[in-house]
């Protein structure tokens, strides 16, 4: 009986000293609930606080939008990172979409947005449009990505909404808005960042779109 040599791993498949150094890294799993809990609780701050916004302005949503419960949602494999997500208000059909969300997507940003569709679309463009050039919106993206659902900052999918030129031929294509703000986790204010202040205050930025 002759014995088989066992065939050897393949380079691609073989422990690299990267791969070795990645699976004897406990420390990121031991903090995530720990991290994960005080983005939730961030998030939890900014719902109530949002909730007490929106009664000045509840008349000016589309009917039957939500603006007391809101939704904290959670996930572990947004293109390969946790993430969290906070909408409110929000107002989600067949038809329309009407929803602030804040997203914290781990290894890369906390994001605020505003996600539009229905049939008043062009109204908010054009809105966009009037607005794009005053000061709160010049930190500002547009998403310009096949639907809503794309989060990755890359210029295939967001464009400055003060490049109003190079977007509105694109926007009549569109079947929705998504209008966003980030605050990368790499930038050193990062920590000292108010969440619940940062939230309200890009709510009443971009309310000259979406309200009314």
């Amino acid at each position: 009986m002759s014995e088989t040599n066992p065939t050897p791993p393949s380079p691609r498949e073989s422990w690299q000293l990267k791969d070795m150094e990645m699976i004897s890294h406990v420390e990121v799993f031991l903090n995530k609930p720990a991290i994960l809990k005080k983005v939730e609780n961030r998030l939890t701050n900014l719902k109530d606080a949002m909730a007490i916004e929106l009664l000045s302005c509840a008349h000016q949503l589309p009917s039957g939008t939500d603006i007391e419960k809101g939704q904290i949602a959670r996930g572990e494999n947004h293109n390969g990172f946790p993430f969290l997500s906070l909408d409110i208000p929000q107002n989600f059909s067949k038809t329309e979409m009407y929803t602030f969300r804040t997203l914290f997507w781990w290894g890369h940003y906390l994001g605020f947005s505003m996600i539009l569709k229905g049939d008043k679309l062009n109204t908010y463009f054009q809105r966009l449009k009037d607005n794009c050039m005053e000061p709160p919106f010049l930190d500002i993206y547009l998403s310009i990505a096949r639907n809503p659902w794309e989060w990755r900052m890359d210029k295939k999918f967001f464009i400055p909404v003060s490049e109003h030129p190079a977007w509105v031929e694109q926007s009549a294509k569109q079947d929705y808005m998504k209008i966003m703000r980030i605050h990368p986790i790499a930038d050193d204010s990062f920590r000292e960042l108010d969440w619940t202040q940062a939230g309200i205050k890009f709510w009443k930025d971009v309310s000259p779109v979406c309200l009314g």
